[in-house]
């Protein structure tokens, strides 16, 4: 298994302990400075894994599926666990677990369809995990409200918009396959 893949998977790692930590947080409040360093050690995990796999020239099938996998994973428990304490309305979190529903299922059919697992990023799903990065970053540290806000309103713009392109991109495959 390659150096990446292995970091790829400590991020995998690293989501249920960030969710203890968060989620005791108000019960035990010195957790939240351990939640908040397991959350951005994760994300610095995101950067480190494509690093060492370029670097390495270690790029492989598994890293391709697990690296977006481990992001959607993340960034969906942070959510989700935002909505559960109530720092963020549950419609946000709805929002981006459904764009990640949409483009797991996507690729679910398209590989079911087609016999073809290439899992492509888009510049748009790129430009959207780090918005949805940005804007946990900004629940967890103390970054002024206002900048918090306009983060999440592009995060949320991105999301939807970045769905529509993944479902755009997956239906133009579809359309290859014979009949």
């Amino acid at each position: 298994m390659t150096l990446a893949n292995r970091i790829t998977i400590l991020r995998i790692v690293l989501i249920p302990v960030f969710m203890i930590l968060y989620l005791q947080k108000t019960k035990y409040p010195a957790l939240n400075e351990w939640a908040l360093s397991v959350f951005a050690f994760a994300v610095l995990t995101d950067m480190l894994d494509g690093l060492a796999a370029r670097m390495r020239k270690e790029q492989t099938p598994l890293g391709t599926f697990l690296d977006p996998l481990a992001d959607k994973l993340l960034l969906t428990a942070s959510f989700a666990a935002f909505a559960y304490v109530g720092e963020i309305p549950v419609w946000i979190f709805v929002t981006v677990f459904s764009r990640d529903l949409i483009i797991v299922l996507g690729w679910a059919i398209i590989y079911i369809l087609t016999h073809s697992a290439d899992v492509q990023p888009r510049s748009l799903g790129k430009l959207c995990t780090f918005l949805q990065m940005a804007s946990a970053i900004g629940y967890l540290f103390p970054v002024p409200l206002e900048i918090t806000v306009w983060v999440v309103r592009l995060m949320l713009l991105a999301t939807f918009v970045s769905a529509v392109d993944y479902i755009t991109s997956g239906s133009k495959k579809l359309e290859l396959v014979p009949h």
